[in-house]
């Protein structure tokens, strides 16, 4: 069984302003470098999540990804009329990116073990950040790592895992699926 664990780190943090003076209004740009950061948006992420977990249930063939060589050769067998799997994976997941707000989403990797890298912007009116979402796929072949990445996918932080009333040796396989959120926040 093929499963993905995630990586979310902050770009960036934005602080937007807008100032009227004389009846115009501009807009000024500042970078926040202390304090505590605003997660991203949860049912954004959650739909990520979501639209990859969803590629190891979609019938394609088992290395979809070792379809192609660079990304030239991808975008290059395009006009030939050739679609591989790895275009209608890439289709259908930016097909579902394009269906979030307030954000711009973009693929930026598949490598040759079948992570993917996207890039997230996320703006309101005062605020503007940047993630990067890291897919990393990971190969289950014991019950055990089955039963433990399912427990983790419902698990936001490894506080978490300590709360929970679940044996130690369970602990301890669940942690290795906690998904990872960079600098000190994590989602609601």
């Amino acid at each position: 069984m093929n499963a993905y664990t995630f990586e979310i780190f902050i770009l960036h943090s934005i602080v937007l302003e807008s100032i009227e003076e004389d009846g115009i209004y501009t807009t000024t740009c500042e970078l926040v470098e202390i304090g505590p950061l605003n997660g991203p948006d949860k049912n954004n992420i959650e739909s990520i999540k979501a639209m990859i977990r969803d590629i190891s249930s979609t019938p394609v063939i088992q290395k979809w990804w070792t379809d192609f060589s660079t990304w030239e050769d991808f975008y290059g067998i395009l006009p030939a009329g050739t679609e591989l799997t790895m275009h209608s994976i890439v289709t259908k997941i930016n097909n579902q990116l394009a269906l979030l707000e307030n954000s711009v989403f973009y693929i930026d990797l598949i490598d040759d073990n079948g992570n993917i890298t996207i890039y997230y912007d996320e703006t309101c009116s005062t605020l503007s950040q940047g993630f990067e979402v890291k897919a990393k796929r990971k190969r289950l072949r014991k019950l055990k790592d089955i039963a433990a990445y399912n427990v983790a996918k419902f698990i936001v932080s490894e506080n978490d895992i300590e709360t929970l009333n679940l044996p130690n040796s369970l602990k301890i396989l669940v942690s290795r699926f906690v998904d990872i959120y960079s600098g000190d926040y994590r989602t609601a």
